[in-house]
């Protein structure tokens, strides 16, 4: 038997298995068309003009009051930082417990990545749990590139 029909065969059985399931019925398919990103910071981040630029629909907010904020509520991928943010809803942990209230008020439906400007993820017990909460961890100072890397990531992962 050819190979690259047999192939094509499983292909079609595992896409045809896909359709069976009805969890995957109404399951929405996110794109970078169709995904809305918002970045947690109270500070500039000259990362969001350049994904602006390539054409993500990207939103940056000072700081988030409550996690059912319409812009949360509207965002698939939330970028947040670690410092400076999250006050009102975690005044010691900032950052890294607001991102433990998101997943908690949204599960697997929000991609969170938690970022930071130190030069090292913290070690303390408590808040290297609280970092591990989140979807993905970088570095403030990342390239657009490890963004955009995160985005796609995201795109695969969410439900």
């Amino acid at each position: 038997m050819d190979v690259n029909l047999l192939k094509i065969e499983n292909n079609v059985t595992a896409n045809f298995r896909g359709l069976l399931n009805p969890k995957n019925w109404f399951r929405k398919k996110y794109t970078k068309d169709s995904v809305n990103i918002l970045f947690v910071d109270d500070s500039d981040m000259p990362v969001v003009e350049s994904l602006r630029k390539a054409n993500y629909k990207v939103r940056k907010v000072r700081d988030i009051k409550n996690v059912d904020d319409a812009e949360v509520k509207n965002a698939q991928i939330i970028f947040t930082d670690f410092d400076g943010v999250g006050a009102s809803i975690s005044p010691l942990h900032q950052g890294a417990g607001l991102v433990k209230e998101l997943k908690t008020a949204y599960g697997t439906s929000k991609y969170l990545v938690l970022y930071t400007a130190q030069s090292t993820m913290p070690s303390d017990t408590a808040m290297h749990s609280l970092f591990n909460i989140a979807d993905a961890r970088m570095r403030k100072d990342s390239d657009v590139t490890d963004f955009t890397e995160q985005i796609r990531l995201a795109l695969r992962k969410l439900k």
